[in-house]
């Protein structure tokens, strides 16, 4: 493996992580309790906002993913897409937590326009930015390297909010306790991306500008390993709903006397991060050693079984089910790994079927089932709220009394719904066959396409010379 990236360049891309990671997990975790508990929006016009949130993204993530592999400028492809977008994402983080007053209408209001407006920011740098980890080197290897780098990275910046919670919440009354962190995280998110521009290369991309926009469907259609490995991950979407029931868990199932609600926080993170960067830390050597379907089938198979006892073991005890749902991290951990590399390593399997790349687009997809499967989580939770006949606080900031219904339907959203997708994800992996000699063949038949393409490229230069 020759390694491009090091230095100043691989600490860009790891700070880039820990802003991106920070301020997604900031929305996925505390978005819901901020407009349950702290602005007081009716649950059902949440429903209604965050459905909309996904159309537009359907919308947006790919159109975003046209425009950068239609891009073709001095700085690059993605480069200066993520130096406006720092910008962009920087001032929706900062104001994404106010806690609003006035008239219900008003704060539903208020509401909205920063849950779109947070959608349409992140997009606008998440897909470039992730765009750039397949452009940054040529080496198919190091760029898994790199890929996975920033995901185990990222996952540990993406904590650094709890932490922040659970010292603020010591000094800070809790209705500004979130507006406080979305502060904090909004201008490191901008400094992080910023630094990402400045200290990165795109060294490895393709110019599909001349490509129509219909066409560029048709060709990631045509990208089967792609397909099968992001409908995986949507497949288990429901694994994103254990952080963000977490803060409700921590409020109203786990009460621990002496304790606040952000200790407990801290200790179920704890819990299932330990898991979680086990599987992280695990996921790349499992798939060098035995490719990306069997790390698939196998962590996806632990994180069905383990969610699925800790549900069983927790009604009678719900601390007995700890270690099970620390096991179950081992899923969350290695489904959060498995998508970026895989999808890196299929527009070579691309390249091959139809001659084009397509980062920018592929990537932008990538995006997308992200942000879907953050709604999903935040979804799930706010529906499962209104089943459970959740009750929610008369003032900012309080604590109403929940029922054991409530409780335990709370408890199921954090084990036994996100066991039934880890299950259900098992089912497209059955069908991914760009492994073992079939994946040899087609990168070695890659490697003569392009050494061909090159030499006539030189022969048609010398020819221009003469």
């Amino acid at each position: 493996m020759t390694n491009y990236v090091k230095g100043k360049e691989k600490f860009a891309y790891g700070f880039a992580a820990v802003g991106s990671y920070m301020v997604a997990n900031i929305v996925s975790s505390y978005i819901n309790y901020y407009l349950t508990n702290i602005i007081m929006v009716a649950p059902v016009f949440i429903l209604v906002l965050m459905i909309l949130g996904r159309f537009l993204d359907m919308c947006t993530d790919p159109m975003m993913g046209i425009i950068v592999d239609k891009t073709n400028t001095k700085k690059g492809k993605m480069r200066p897409y993520v130096q406006a977008g720092a910008f962009f994402i920087g001032i929706v983080a900062v104001f994404m937590f106010y806690p609003v007053g006035g008239s219900l209408a008003w704060r539903s209001l208020f509401a909205a326009v920063m849950y779109i407006g947070f959608g349409l920011a992140y997009t606008f740098v998440d897909v470039p930015a992730m765009g750039m980890l397949s452009v940054a080197t040529p080496d198919k290897d190091e760029r898994a390297s790199l890929s996975s780098y920033y995901v185990a990275v990222g996952s540990v910046g993406g904590l650094l909010p709890a932490a922040m919670l659970f010292i603020l919440q010591m000094f800070i009354p809790e209705k500004w306790v979130y507006f406080a962190i979305s502060c904090i995280v909004g201008v490191l998110t901008f400094i992080a991306y910023t630094y990402l521009y400045h200290h990165s290369k795109e060294r490895f991309s393709t110019v599909t500008e001349k490509i129509k926009v219909k066409d560029m469907f048709k060709v990631v259609a045509k990208n089967k390993p792609m397909t099968l490995a992001l409908l995986t991950s949507m497949l288990a979407s429901t694994r994103y709903m254990i952080m963000v029931i977490a803060i409700y868990i921590a409020t109203y199932v786990v009460q621990i006397p002496g304790l606040s609600s952000g200790t407990v926080l801290i200790i179920l993170y704890v819990v299932v991060g330990l898991g979680m960067f086990g599987g992280i830390l695990l996921t790349p050597m499992s798939y060098k050693r035995i490719g990306y379907k069997k790390t698939s089938l196998l962590f996806g198979a632990i994180g069905a079984a383990a969610l699925g006892l800790s549900f069983v073991v927790g009604l009678a005890n719900i601390y007995a089910a700890l270690p099970f749902m620390a096991i179950g991290g081992l899923g969350l951990g290695a489904y959060n790994t498995l998508p970026y590399p895989m999808v890196g390593d299929s527009l070579d399997y691309l390249e091959w079927k139809t001659g084009e790349r397509m980062e920018g687009i592929c990537f932008s997809l990538n995006s997308f089932v992200t942000k879907f499967n953050n709604a999903v989580g935040a979804f799930g939770v706010m529906l499962g709220l209104i089943l459970v006949n959740f009750v929610q606080p008369s003032e900012s900031g309080a604590i109403e009394a929940q029922s054991e219904f409530t409780v335990n339907g709370m408890f199921a959203m954090a084990t036994l719904i996100p066991a039934i997708g880890f299950l259900l994800s098992l089912i497209p992996m059955a069908f991914y066959d760009y492994t073992g000699e079939k994946k040899k063949k087609i990168l070695a038949e890659l490697e003569e396409r392009r050494a061909l393409k090159q030499q006539l490229t030189e022969v048609a230069h010398n020819e221009d010379q003469q």
